[in-house]
């Protein structure tokens, strides 16, 4: 038989598959086995996936939810800036030339409004003893008034640890007395305008402005030039009154 023959057979055999339908029952049979059935695998086989991971991201949680074995418990507690706590070498003199005496007037006046308007539980007692070191016995009991826990608008019960007062110098003129101290020692007058700040926490909220009337007793520092001794300053503050602007 030659092929001419065998092409004639397999074309009448398709032929009698394509009217009796089999040849169609055939091609469907195929293409769920080649395609369908593939992809059906395929689906089944990303459903798993998916829920595979979707398991073990609540096992994670479920785990992760056993922890802390302790409940956490949170507190508060003081920090302070150490860069605040290191020494600096600052020039007093504002301009050059000025007067010695009348720039380290103008830093001790200004250093002593500070002691006594700021406030700052960690720094307070440091504060106040240096305002006893320099201050009359009538400044001093009126500071002592001021400052006492008794008194409801003290610092003390007005800022406790909570919060600190700062205060912001904004002019200061200061005025010699003609009248002569014995010793050396001037008399003088200082008004200084400052303006408060409280800070809670990290916030600073600006509050009014305050001015502040002192008279001090100075005496200048002097230098002998032919045997280098120096003969040291002395600052006494007599009387400070503040009121609000």
């Amino acid at each position: 038989m030659d092929s001419r023959e065998q092409d004639s057979e397999e074309y009448v055999e398709i032929a009698n598959k394509i009217r009796s339908g089999e040849y169609f029952r055939d091609a469907r049979a195929m293409v769920d086995i080649h395609i369908h059935e593939p992809m059906s695998d395929r689906y089944w086989f990303l459903f798993i996936t998916i829920m595979s991971f979707l398991t073990t991201g609540v096992a994670i949680i479920a785990w992760l939810g056993f922890y802390p074995l302790k409940p956490k418990v949170p507190f508060i507690f003081a920090t302070n800036d150490v860069l605040e706590d290191y020494p600096r070498v600052t020039p007093l003199q504002s301009f050059r030339g000025e007067d010695p005496n009348a720039a380290l007037q103008r830093h001790l006046v200004k250093h002593y409004t500070k002691l006594r308007e700021e406030y700052n539980a960690d720094y307070f007692d440091r504060n106040h003893n240096a305002v006893g070191q320099i201050s009359s016995p009538d400044v001093l009991d009126e500071y002592e008034r001021f400052v006492s826990p008794l008194n409801h608008k003290s610092p003390v019960s007005l800022y406790q640890r909570h919060t600190q007062r700062k205060i912001n110098i904004i002019s200061m003129e200061n005025i010699e007395n003609n009248y002569k101290k014995e010793d050396g020692v001037k008399e003088y007058y200082a008004i200084i305008v400052y303006e408060e700040i409280l800070k809670i926490g990290e916030t600073e909220n600006r509050r009014g402005q305050y001015q502040v009337d002192i008279a001090f007793l100075y005496k200048d520092i002097k230098l002998d030039k032919t045997t280098g001794k120096i003969e040291p300053y002395r600052f006494y503050v007599t009387s400070y009154k503040v009121k609000n602007l």
